[in-house]
């Protein structure tokens, strides 16, 4: 598979100063085995800006009291194809590319020079819906619920196999929640929506030396935005009908 990060030079597309996205550090422990983060974040699609050369479109962000230049990984591909729009007023064959975040999460640590950060850009209103439950938040929001303040996460079992879902999407996780409640009606009051980030969360897979967490990491399985996986659908299908088009002309 072609290498989507194998240029960090800061001449890539264009150079943004953005706020209130997340930055992921490099990482040189390791908790979880890495093939087992993958396992967890390839079922996740992220979007990078690519110009003609392969370099991604880059941020500056602070890092240890310096300024770096870092790729930006979008989380929605509506927001990309917003920012791609003023990306291609300067390189008119800069596009947006598809990657799983295992297999981002890969190449930024297999870089020569060592691990590599990027910068993560939420989606606009789920960073909004996250405001809500903790003042401030920055990052990546990614919600979960527990039942009561201090009580047992809500889980999910499938093939015999429970796991701690976290969702990219508040509204997502609210289904789940509204399933639950019509199952279990005398506990819809005890639910409690929760937020975290994804940054602190893949730090904490990479380097965290405490057994109870780890335990609490490896039932973790995340859940992509439906309105990611519905804009990937939707631009699979206007992709499978231009040579159609095209054709009848």
């Amino acid at each position: 598979m072609k290498k989507l990060l194998r240029s960090w030079s800061v001449g890539g597309l264009a150079t943004l100063v953005l706020t209130g996205v997340g930055l992921l550090a490099p990482l040189s422990a390791e908790a979880l085995p890495e093939d087992q983060i993958v396992d967890k974040l390839q079922q996740v699609p992220v979007f990078l800006i690519l110009n003609s050369e392969g370099q991604p479109l880059t941020a500056a962000a602070s890092a240890d009291a310096a300024e770096v230049k870092v790729p930006v990984v979008f989380l929605d591909g509506e927001t990309a194809q917003e920012f791609l729009e003023q990306a291609q007023q300067e390189d008119a064959n800069a596009q947006v590319a598809l990657v799983d975040l295992g297999t981002l999460f890969q190449e930024t640590q297999s870089q020569e020079t060592g691990p590599a950060p990027v910068m993560y850009f939420p989606e606009e209103d789920e960073l909004t819906a996250a405001a809500t439950i903790q003042d401030d938040f920055r990052g990546v929001p990614l919600f979960f619920a527990r039942r009561g303040e201090d009580g047992p996460y809500l889980t999910i079992t499938q093939d015999g196999v429970s796991s701690l879902p976290m969702f990219f999407s508040r509204q997502d996780l609210q289904t789940l929640i509204t399933r639950y409640t019509q199952e279990n009606p005398g506990e819809a009051r005890a639910i409690a929506i929760e937020v975290l980030s994804l940054e602190w969360l893949l730090a904490a897979m990479a380097t965290s030396d405490d057994p109870q967490l780890d335990e609490q990491l490896q039932r973790i399985r995340l859940f992509p935005s439906s309105e990611v996986l519905q804009y990937l659908r939707s631009q699979q299908q206007e992709q499978s009908t231009r040579p159609a088009t095209s054709s009848q002309r």
